[in-house]
């Protein structure tokens, strides 16, 4: 069985971090990517900004952000937008002589670290994202520091303007709850899982059967027999055996390990012994290598299950869960009874899923259980499942007195963007700004 995959979210208000507020798009440094051929893009005053620039920004701003959604055309007039504004501050920082030392860029890029990294459900997945991207996370903190220098003097430039204070009543923040609670109050349900799989397996006598067909195939090949031909006769495959058995080309990534472990280890035109797969015994003939794709074929002879191969199958997952009411560990019997190889040796651990994300059968199942729970054996088309929750927290409204703290940071954020802008608005009119198509 594979791992349910749905990823958990943290609920709560799209409140940014001071400094992303300023300067949400000024990580212009981001490392690697590759730049295209050179053009002006914008001038500020003195200061140029090249397509390089913007291309970078913008890339940074996707995996950043993890924005799979603005088009490539508003995402790069946003980026340019705060770019040009960038600059403009940093020139008016450099009149007023404002500067920083080197613990507050160290300070700061740590604090942008751990602002990227929360945007991401696990460590795993951040990780794999600066991976994707070729870099580690030691040449990101060093690209980041000339960014985080320019959010400090940003910083300063605006405290010395007096427009860092803002102020928001509490009869502001319980309206905008009121308002908007529907929307950023709801805590989505989730739940920590683990469970036993017990498989409905063939009768013996079918097992054998299935083995002794798979010789016979594997005879009449050894023999000469076309192997085309020998699918379109004996293979069970619906989907396959009306074109001798044809995969076409695919990618390794896209095959079930049982087929891309038996593949790799084959030369074209190679034909594998017998093995058993999900559904029964398989021969499979390698017709072709293109990188980490392969044209293949396949022979399936399905082994059947039955009522009475169900019924022993419940049998024993009943077994298995008195076992676990009578109070014996959860991860035991799964290490000795599960034969779900992904979770087996981990004890059954699932994870932690999304209530409103989980798939069936356990999308039944789970919402109705409290944590510490063990269910009914329940069937998939993998067998009967035995579901323990490990945690469980209900869908739930936040109160007022849980968020107020978030609405206020929030609405100061919202207030302070709007002295930035007219800020920016006025010291533009005093600097040259021209963008280039």
């Amino acid at each position: 069985m594979q791992k349910l995959e749905v990823r958990t979210q943290k609920c709560g208000l799209p409140v940014r971090h001071f400094a992303l507020c300023i300067l949400h798009f000024a990580f212009c440094t981001a490392p690697v990517w590759a730049a295209p051929a050179d053009s002006l893009v914008a001038v500020v005053g003195e200061q140029t900004i090249l397509e390089s620039d913007l291309e970078q920004a913008a890339n940074f701003v996707r995996i950043a952000g993890r924005d799979t959604v603005t088009s490539d055309s508003t995402l790069r007039r946003q980026v340019l937008d705060q770019l040009i504004s960038n600059e403009l501050l940093q020139a008016q920082a450099q009149k007023d002589t404002i500067d920083v030392t080197r613990e507050e860029v160290q300070a700061e890029v740590d604090a942008n670290i751990k602002t990227l990294r929360q945007r991401f459900a696990t460590d795993e997945e951040y990780q794999a994202a600066l991976a994707a991207e070729g870099v580690t996370e030691r040449t990101l903190r060093s690209r980041y520091e000339e960014d985080a220098r320019r959010q400090l003097l940003a910083r300063k430039l605006l405290e010395k303007e007096g427009l860092t204070r803002t102020y928001v009543s509490p009869a502001e923040a319980e309206k905008f709850y009121n308002e908007h609670r529907d929307s950023i109050a709801h805590v989505p349900g989730r739940a920590v899982l683990a469970h036993i799989l017990i498989p409905v397996m063939p009768s013996a006598q079918a097992e054998s059967s299935g083995m002794r067909r798979a010789a016979e195939v594997l005879d009449v090949l050894a023999r000469g027999g076309d192997f085309a031909t020998v699918a379109r006769s004996f293979s069970d495959d619906a989907k396959t055996a009306a074109k001798g058995g044809d995969w076409g080309w695919r990618g390794l990534g896209e095959l079930t390990p049982d087929l891309a472990m038996v593949l790799v280890q084959l030369k074209p035109g190679q034909v594998s012994p017998p093995f058993r797969g999900l559904a029964g015994y398989l021969v499979l003939r390698l017709d072709g290598v293109d990188n980490d794709r392969v044209r293949f074929r396949s022979i399936l002879l399905r082994v059947p299950t039955y009522r009475a191969d169900t019924l022993r199958a419940l049998a024993k997952a009943r077994s298995v869960r008195e076992k676990a009411l009578a109070g014996v560990a959860f991860d035991s019997l799964a290490r000795e009874f599960s034969q779900d190889p992904a979770t087996r040796d981990s004890g059954g651990f699932l994870g932690e899923f999304l209530l409103a994300g989980l798939t069936p059968p356990f999308d039944t199942i789970v919402p109705g259980l409290d944590s510490g729970q063990v269910s009914e054996p329940v069937l998939s088309e993998h067998g009967y499942h035995i579901i323990k929750v490990l945690d469980m927290e209900k869908d739930r409204t936040m109160t007022y007195l849980e968020m107020q703290d978030m609405i206020r940071n929030y609405l100061q954020q919202q207030k302070l963007a709007v002295k930035l802008e007219e800020y920016i608005a006025r010291i533009s009119e005093r600097t040259f700004v021209q963008r280039f198509n």
